[in-house]
């Protein structure tokens, strides 16, 4: 038996927890211990229930940063805005995650988005595994590159942020720890378990061996209930906070479909405005193999998760990105011909006109499905599987 930590600790959303959620069930049915240390407590409550992990507050900074270069280029500055610049607040960071890996007596740390668990992880000899996004884990080389090819990016600046970074990371770590030599290090010795293909990797295709293939979320378990009636079948599944979620939800209707939403964050008033004979809402997740299955049309925001979801079901995709990680995937999804992006910056977005051209273009739906008949193999379950095996090898290392 090993005891396993699932370190979640920057970003938000569903995407971070699903994934891991079969994987999680397979290592607690082969009688590991897992613990989900999470920024998010409530989001993983409502993925697992009653599942038998143990789930524990993140160390997080609760600091907010002024100054900054908005946006953000590369990877040391999105680490800024989380406390790499402040030595004294990281250096209690690592303490608390060392701390809390002590407690749960972790054999293995498996980090999704969580820099500093990994840091912990490492100055305490655990062995540490990557799962998620790829976008989160920049590539091998320093400086860690631009994440905005379209601008221009004086060199001197991506390298001026990681040794910025990089001084406040070597002044926190405990006096006997080695030191850093650049930033890429901070995922040096851990098992790379990326979701996708090398395709749709941002930074572009690394070692085929690190990326698991389609393998899907698990989110919700309600069950898509369609608008009487005919016309296609879009389902939605947007965060409320997107700035022209009014302008969406007004966009669905109009368009002649049955649209069926899960609105993360939405309110009953707003849901109250906008039903109607050809739009319902879901108050809770939703089973999400099921209802891309079932439609014809999937619209989101772009997040890794719900997209591998609709690139194994075959379907095509209107993408609304408000991140910048959703753009580059979403940008990717569309040089594939498998999706329509509405731009981030677009004043005003076309919404109403890239979902008509969207649901009126057979040749997007056609290129999913052909999508979807190259990479159906290996099957969810098979990958499940085989990751779970995987992760309690390394677990073994720690426990040895």
């Amino acid at each position: 038996m090993s005891r396993i930590v699932f370190a979640w600790e920057l970003g938000g959303g569903l995407g971070h927890l699903g994934p891991f959620r079969p994987i999680a069930e397979r290592l607690a049915a082969r009688g590991h211990e897992v613990t989900i240390a999470a920024c998010d407590v409530e989001r993983v409550n409502a993925v697992f229930g009653s599942r038998p992990v143990t789930i524990v507050q993140a160390p997080l900074c609760v600091k907010t940063y002024g100054g900054l270069a908005d946006p953000p280029l590369n990877y040391a500055e999105i680490l800024m805005r989380y406390g790499y610049l402040d030595a004294p607040l990281l250096g209690g960071l690592l303490r608390a995650w060392h701390g809390l890996l002590e407690l749960a007596r972790a054999d293995l740390v498996i980090a999704d988005h969580a820099p500093t668990a990994l840091l912990a992880a490492r100055g305490r000899g655990t062995p540490r595994a990557l799962f998620g996004n790829p976008f989160v884990v920049p590539p091998v080389v320093s400086p860690t590159p631009s994440m905005r090819s379209w601008v221009d990016v004086p060199p001197e600046r991506l390298a001026s942020s990681d040794a910025s970074v990089l001084d406040a990371i070597n002044k926190s770590l405990p006096g006997d720890a080695p030191r850093l030599a650049a930033l890429h290090q901070i995922f040096d010795g851990a098992l790379r378990l990326y979701m996708g293909l090398p395709e749709l990797d941002p930074y572009g295709p690394r070692d085929p061996d690190e990326y698991l293939g389609l393998y899907t979320a698990v989110v919700g378990s309600r069950q898509v209930a369609w608008p009487d009636g005919t016309g296609p079948r879009v389902f939605v599944y947007l965060h409320a906070d997107y700035r022209h979620i009014e302008a969406t939800l007004a966009a669905l209707p109009a368009s002649g479909a049955r649209c069926f939403v899960y609105l993360l964050g939405g309110t009953p008033a707003l849901w109250q405005k906008y039903q109607g004979p050809r739009l319902a809402f879901s108050a809770e997740p939703v089973d999400l193999g099921a209802a891309v299955a079932g439609c014809d049309l999937y619209i989101g925001h772009g997040s890794t998760g719900g997209v591998i979801s609709v690139l194994r079901a075959g379907k095509p995709m209107l993408l609304l990105p408000s991140q910048l990680e959703q753009f580059l995937l979403a940008s990717i999804l569309e040089k594939l011909g498998v999706a329509r992006l509405v731009h981030p910056d677009a004043q005003p977005p076309d919404i109403a006109g890239t979902l008509a051209r969207a649901l009126g273009e057979p040749g997007l739906a056609r290129a999913a499905r052909e999508f979807a008949l190259r990479h159906r193999e290996p099957a969810v379950d098979t990958i499940a599987e085989r990751t779970a095996g995987r992760i309690e090898a390394l677990a073994r290392q720690g426990t040895g």
